[in-house]
């Protein structure tokens, strides 16, 4: 893998990081909100964990993918 393209999919992985952690946040916060009032949270909750635990997942992908060593026969 040549430097343009390593590049090119570390900020394809950091913008899914971003993207996937903002609403995980989001529905972090909601949770709260609704237990604080007393509401129904189940759903947001659950959420909220699918969001983090997708985060993780695609946190150890890029590592993963990203710390390959590079072969020079393109292979």
């Amino acid at each position: 893998m040549d430097g343009r393209r390593r590049r090119d999919l570390k900020e394809t992985f950091d913008l899914g990081l971003g993207f996937i952690g903002f609403f995980a946040v989001a529905f972090v916060a909601i949770t709260l909100y609704l237990e604080i009032t007393k509401r129904d949270a189940l759903i947001s909750a659950l959420t909220a964990l699918v969001l983090l635990l997708f985060e993780l997942g695609l946190w150890l992908l890029r590592r993963s993918v990203l710390n390959r060593p590079d072969r020079p026969d393109g292979s």
